[in-house]
């Protein structure tokens, strides 16, 4: 009976160990490995979003794929799936959907361009800018690296808005906190996929049928 027994623990070690060698051999292949500047990525994201002057919360799931400098497309989702808007850019244009008020805008890339669906007044560029570790851009930013030349913080003192990098990992998670004036964006993003190849149709968005046109002047 005690050699039975002995050999049922020598197999059940021996279980552990293969179990244990193959979950680290699936970890290290899912690390992404980032050689120089992202140029284009793709980002799984998560946001907590504060809304203090109407007392709302919403926490959405934000996939993004982007080329630097050149192209965005984000896809907003809620609870389940369901959708709450989707917004396609460039640094002169911009079209976007809100799904729930069945709204469709399209017009000129600005700073006042997302404020109806973050209600924050910043070019939708810089979110991509924000992905990319890269300095928000425009009149009255200034930004500050860390100790190992990292970019930690950008802040607009004029607008009272604040962009800051935190618990950044070496495989490129991070969390990015966004404050203005009665707004708050905790940022949560995954590591990067930098082996994308994206389609012509990925960064345009028409008109769903059945939503109104709005031109964003």
């Amino acid at each position: 009976m005690k050699i039975l027994w002995r050999q049922l623990i020598s197999l059940m070690q021996g279980l552990f160990l293969l179990t244990a060698a193959l979950f680290l051999n699936a970890c290290a292949s899912k690390q992404v490995v980032q050689e120089g500047p992202l140029q284009k990525a793709e980002w799984e994201t998560k946001a907590l979003i504060r809304d203090m002057k109407d007392n709302k919360t919403q926490s959405v799931t934000i996939d993004m794929q982007a080329i630097k400098n050149q192209r965005v497309r984000l896809d907003v989702t809620a609870m389940m799936g369901y959708q709450v808007a989707s917004l396609v850019m460039s640094p002169k244009e911009i079209a976007y959907a809100i799904y729930p008020r069945k709204e469709y805008y399209y017009g000129k890339s600005s700073e006042k361009s997302i404020e109806r669906i973050m209600g924050l007044s910043l070019h939708p560029m810089n979110l991509a800018n924000i992905a990319f570790d890269e300095p928000v851009r425009g009149p009255g930013w200034i930004c500050e690296q860390d100790g190992s030349k990292i970019l930690s913080k950008c802040e607009n003192k004029q607008r009272s808005i604040r962009v800051e990098w935190k618990d950044r990992t070496t495989e490129g998670q991070k969390k990015v906190v966004i404050t203005a004036p009665q707004f708050e964006m905790q940022w949560l993003f995954k590591s990067p996929q930098t082996e994308v190849q994206f389609k012509p149709e990925t960064f345009t968005l028409k008109q769903p049928d059945g939503f109104k046109a709005i031109q964003i002047n």
